[in-house]
């Protein structure tokens, strides 16, 4: 397995930030479908990004590269006040999870790359799913401290607990998947990647 080198993280660097530009512009399409597209909103920037994730598995590929990416993420919304130790907890067990499916190898396949992405941002998901389905109470005390109305809670939770929350998560990792098709659709010629996969 190879090891990160200082290059490789600076390149995961700027392509995290690459990846949160896309994931505000994610988050401002995502305000037109209310609390479900806010309940869906990692899949979404998952479509868009796809390419971003793809080309980091061909120009960093090593282990810890999608850890790395989750942690600056992690760290960026957590300075700007959204951080919640779940979210953070779900997101960065989710990225190793990727790293061990996607980042084992120099140049994994795509359908690895696309099962990480899947991953990846299922974990982002989780992060409001997971305290819907275990610690619900807490969980909407948590966020209507931080200014979020009781009225907007009760929808966003209608769209992340029970049966809505398995539904939440296969979209969320749908979309995640097909970002990486997608990607790799745009990129292929750039990579020289001929074969499909």
């Amino acid at each position: 397995m190879r090891k990160l080198k200082i290059k490789d993280v600076v390149m995961t660097s700027l392509l995290t930030a690459l990846y949160l530009v896309f994931y505000l512009v994610a988050s401002m399409i995502v305000m037109v479908l209310g609390q479900f597209g806010h309940a869906i909103s990692p899949g979404i920037c998952a479509i868009f990004t796809g390419a971003v994730i793809l080309f980091l598995t061909r120009k960093v590929g090593k282990f810890g590269q999608f850890t790395i990416m989750q942690a600056i993420i992690m760290l960026i919304f957590s300075i700007m006040g959204a951080g919640y130790l779940p979210w953070i907890i779900t997101s960065m067990v989710a990225a190793i999870l990727a790293d061990v499916i996607a980042s084992r190898e120099e140049k994994p396949a795509v359908w690895k790359v696309a099962l990480a992405s899947g991953v990846f941002h299922v974990g982002q998901a989780w992060g409001s799913i997971v305290p819907s389905w275990f610690f619900l109470e807490s969980y909407k005390s948590e966020w209507i401290g931080r200014g979020q109305t009781p009225e907007a809670m009760e929808e966003m939770v209608k769209y992340t607990t029970g049966f809505m929350g398995l539904v939440s998560t296969f979209i969320v990792f749908a979309l995640a998947v097909a970002g990486v098709y997608l990607g790799w659709l745009i990129l292929r010629k750039h990579l020289k990647e001929k074969k499909e996969y």
